[in-house]
């Protein structure tokens, strides 16, 4: 039986792209300047098997120790695949597969819908955020499972966020994004929506589109600490009647400052369709909203959203990606530190099992720096 999987990254990138491709810089609040360079992209091949497991719609990632977790949103079929990332100065070198994981065999996993969109190392197992099936009545939740995928624990959540609530989450628009805290002390996670009696989705013209980015406090067992953040509008014009804009991801990388990802996609410009951000989000300022159980009823002067800032547009990518394509980028972490010492981040896209047509397996390497 095949154990591992290794993939040979012959780039077609020359070392002067790190020089010379898009770099963007903005400032926090507390006035450090932050910039994100594109350094390299690797495509894991269409219809790719391991196993015997077919490796797509990868919608969440993490890296430790070498290794790369990757959760799919398949409910049918919830799989972790783990491989080891190796980099060649600041590129792509090899990627190696050593194992798929199922989620089998659990009453919990049985009762609840295993949408997974996000998956955090969290010492002795794994973060989970799924988004369950609001219409089938199967609320989201975030869970812990084992480093062999057994199930450990779930986190109580605000009823705001249950299927059932008066504040009932968007269909497919719940817990996409997930991240440790950075003093441990719990987890942080966000909706890819708006609550319904939040605000609207995010439509061509301007809306308030408020998403909740909400702390989960492990002393206490519960949400501590919320506040909102408003989505962008959807900027490109459909060419089919369907379209989206929202939240896929989370990274906290200072006590009041994020990364942000979102991704906006609009029908019928086939593999042109995505317009993803990367944001810089500053909480220091925000109003505390988690006691709030429905934003649109609370007074607008009453709630201060959180700064948010553009710090990576990928379309200034294009050229250097396979196709010219910005796929469906839905996972986001931090990767290796990088031969000068900066952190490297990694995204990854869900490339919908190819359902909507060929999409790509991306996973796009970048580099975050701080500028003095």
């Amino acid at each position: 039986m095949l154990t591992s999987y290794h993939f040979i990254k012959f780039s077609k990138l020359s070392v002067l792209v790190f020089l010379i491709t898009s770099c963007s810089t903005t400032r926090t609040l507390d006035n450090k300047a932050y910039g994100v360079q594109f350094l390299d992209e690797y495509v894991v091949p269409e219809n790719f098997k391991f196993q015997n497991e077919i490796y797509g719609g990868i919608s969440g990632v993490d890296y430790t120790k070498d290794e790369l977790l990757m959760v799919n949103d398949s409910p049918s079929n919830p799989l972790i695949f783990k491989a080891r990332l190796k980099l060649n100065g600041f590129q792509v070198e090899t990627i190696t597969f050593k194992s798929v994981i199922k989620l089998q065999n659990n009453i919990f996993f049985e009762k609840n819908a295993l949408d997974m969109e996000s998956i955090r190392y969290d010492g002795d197992g794994y973060l989970i955020s799924t988004e369950g099936s609001i219409n089938s009545g199967l609320s989201p939740r975030i869970f812990k499972v084992s480093k062999t995928a057994e199930f450990i624990k779930s986190y109580l959540l605000p009823d705001y966020f249950m299927a059932t609530g008066n504040n009932q989450p968007r269909h497919n628009g719940v817990f996409e994004g997930l991240s440790n805290s950075i003093n441990s002390s719990g987890f942080w996670f966000a909706n890819e929506l708006p609550l319904k009696k939040d605000g609207k989705s995010p439509k061509l013209y301007n809306t308030n589109s408020p998403i909740r980015l909400s702390f989960f406090d492990h002393k206490e067992e519960k949400v501590t600490r919320q506040y909102a953040m408003d989505l962008d509008r959807i900027t490109k014009i459909p060419l089919l009647p369907y379209s989206i804009n929202g939240l896929t991801e989370i990274l906290q990388i200072g006590k009041n400052t994020f990364l942000v990802l979102e991704r906006s996609y609009s029908a019928g410009h086939k593999s042109q369709g995505n317009k993803v951000k990367l944001y810089l989000v500053d909480v220091s300022e925000a109003t505390d909203i988690h006691a709030i159980a429905q934003l649109e009823v609370a007074s607008s002067k009453d709630i201060i959203y959180a700064e948010k800032s553009l710090i990576f547009d990928f379309k200034s990518i294009k050229r250097n990606l396979t196709k010219g394509s910005v796929d469906n980028l839905e996972g986001l972490c931090f990767g290796p530190i990088l031969p000068n010492g900066n952190s490297s981040i990694i995204v990854v896209s869900d490339n919908n099992f190819n359902k909507f047509g060929t999409q790509l397996n991306q996973i796009i390497l970048l580099e975050l720096k701080q500028v003095q």
